[in-house]
């Protein structure tokens, strides 16, 4: 039943990928930097999936089980749009965790949440195009 969970939550993370990609997300900070950084911090105890774009031309999902977290690179000329959202599970009512996304060492998204009485926490859908 926990594995179906997970793949119930990784279908929602896609879904919401697919979302949240519009023209409207424009960039208003950052121009012209591939330096690359996202982070969670906050009181959650349970773990996440991070679904993301990086380095690897493609979405990578990455399983987060402590916070704080981040990763950092430097995106390639072949990336056009970055995306990063998080589902939590197994945390306790009330924590929070916010998830940040940087570019050019400024933060351009910020996405947060806290956790439901069943420990879940899903964090808004961060999306970043490139000029």
């Amino acid at each position: 039943m926990k594995k179906q969970l997970n793949y119930y939550w990784l279908i929602v993370v896609a879904f919401l990928l697919l979302q949240g990609c519009s023209k409207g997300d424009e960039p208003s900070n950052g121009r012209g930097s591939r330096e690359v950084k996202y982070e969670i911090t906050g009181n959650f105890s349970g773990s996440f999936i991070v679904v993301a774009t990086t380095n690897n031309d493609d979405y990578e999902v990455i399983e987060v089980t402590k916070l704080p977290w981040k990763i950092e690179f430097t995106a390639k000329s072949s990336i056009k749009l970055l995306v990063a959202t998080a589902t939590g599970s197994k945390g306790k009512a009330g924590e929070t965790a916010t998830l940040k996304m940087y570019v050019g060492r400024k933060e351009v998204r910020t996405g947060g949440g806290t956790a439901t009485s069943f420990g879940a926490l899903s964090m808004t859908n961060n999306v970043y195009i490139f000029e």
